[in-house]
């Protein structure tokens, strides 16, 4: 072979290998396809609303003249004739009640640890752990913002530390500290004509009133309109705190209402005793489980009055009055992808006819998306169970012998979402 030849043979190979190479250098910064990463996602077909709480209150006068020191905390449950609050003939008094009451407390913990002192574990690894769990509760109970709890668990920590002391072997000298506590006890000069306030239900307490406890009789909300929640949404929002000499209530029925006025197309996606969630920040960090127990219609009307019962209770669901809701008819689950990750295609298959056991192709137009599949792309069917503005959502257990194809797209498959003249095995 001539030296010439020789060269447009070599010239020839490093072309190729520079057309080679430069083809994947422009295919990895310039890629023909643009793929996402498919999740799952959960959704929820809702509508938004304002809504008006009613619940069966009974508000506690401040009748009595005094200082009055409240027993119980927002949302403790307490049964008819059980104390709610001391009236001290003075707020000093009332000062003065409330730190005995501290030290009676301490010097019970401290007999108690005293007689039980025998029966302490030896093991001190016991106690740690008891008090690990002890301190993480009180950890979180802070961070959710549960203060009430704070001095139950300081208790709890205060009498392990005690206890792990004995356990070790250490002498505490209880009977010294008991008796000085004693001492301080009988020092302070104790008014015991102080009167108390009774529960006249049982139910749940609640520190504070906003004047609207007598707004809406309870027991009428089956008959509620639009114009009367209207109303009661107007003032409530005018109103934001009424002026009263109500000092605190109690919630004596742990079934409350939701009441809202929904368009009258909206208010046909509801049936009576259908079971939804409601959202409601202000109530709850969680969704409230919710039934819909009345659907007033007036005639051909445009709005209609809709009520929801709820069960679920603590300080936050007992004190709000009215709040934007976002009410959870459905629920969906699935794989998301983007609308532009959708495509038509028509599919064949062959199949054998039972009647004259002859074989026939038959053919479907199905919806689904590319998926990549290292270097090649792949058609998948998919079956779409919620429509949003820009995304779909794939149904994640479809069975696949209702797929004409009976290939579907996964979680973490990547799909294709931007590429030009898509087909099964093209590779990118």
């Amino acid at each position: 072979m001539g030296k010439v030849a020789k060269k447009i043979v070599w010239a020839f190979f490093v072309g190729m290998i520079l057309v080679y190479g430069s083809y994947h250098v422009f295919a990895m910064f310039f890629p023909s396809v643009k793929t996402e990463v498919a999740h799952i996602m959960r959704v929820y077909d809702s509508l938004d609303a304002d809504g008006y709480i009613i619940r069966d209150e009974r508000v506690i006068p401040e009748d009595l003249s005094g200082a009055i020191s409240f027993c119980l905390s927002d949302a403790d449950k307490i049964e008819k004739d059980g104390i709610i609050a001391q009236v001290y003939s003075s707020e000093s008094q009332g000062i003065l009640h409330k730190k005995a009451e501290e030290i009676e407390k301490e010097i019970a913990r401290l007999e108690n640890l005293k007689s039980s002192g025998f029966a302490i574990s030896t093991n001190p690894a016991s106690i740690d752990q008891q008090s690990y769990l002890e301190f993480n509760r009180f950890i979180k109970n802070m961070n959710n913002c549960e203060f009430n709890t704070l001095p139950k668990h300081c208790d709890n920590i205060f009498y392990l530390l005690n206890e792990r002391q004995i356990a070790s072997g250490q002498d505490l000298n209880l009977d010294e500290k008991i008796s000085t506590l004693k001492s301080k006890l009988n020092k302070l000069n104790l008014q015991e004509n102080n009167k108390k306030i009774l529960a006249q239900h049982s139910g749940y307490f609640m520190g504070n009133v906003d004047g609207f406890e007598d707004a809406f009789n309870y027991d009428s909300v089956k008959n509620i309109t639009v114009e009367q929640i209207k109303v009661l949404l107007n003032e409530s929002s005018e109103r934001a705190h009424s002026q009263t000499k109500n000092v605190a209530k109690l919630v004596i029925n742990s079934n409350w209402f939701v009441v809202c006025a929904l368009k009258r197309t909206d208010a046909l996606q509801l049936s009576l005793d259908q079971h939804v969630e409601l959202v409601m920040p202000l109530a709850s960090a969680e969704k409230i489980k919710a039934k819909v127990v009345y659907i007033n219609q007036s005639g051909e009307a445009p709005e209609s009055a809709v009520v929801f019962q709820c069960n679920y209770i603590d300080k936050n669901s007992l004190s709000i009055r009215n709040e934007p809701i976002k009410i959870n008819i459905s629920e969906y689950r699935g794989i998301s992808v983007s609308k532009s990750a959708v495509h038509e295609k028509t599919l064949s298959r062959t199949i054998t006819d039972e009647a004259t056991g002859q074989e026939k192709v038959i053919q479907k137009t199905v919806k689904g998306v590319y998926v990549r599949r290292g270097k090649q792309i792949a058609f998948r069917e998919i079956n779409i169970i919620f429509s949003g503005d820009d995304f779909v959502l794939c149904d994640l257990d479809v069975d696949k012998s209702k797929l004409f194809s009976e290939n579907t797209i996964k979680e973490h498959d990547e799909v294709v979402v931007k590429g030009c003249d898509l087909y099964d095995g093209k590779f990118v």
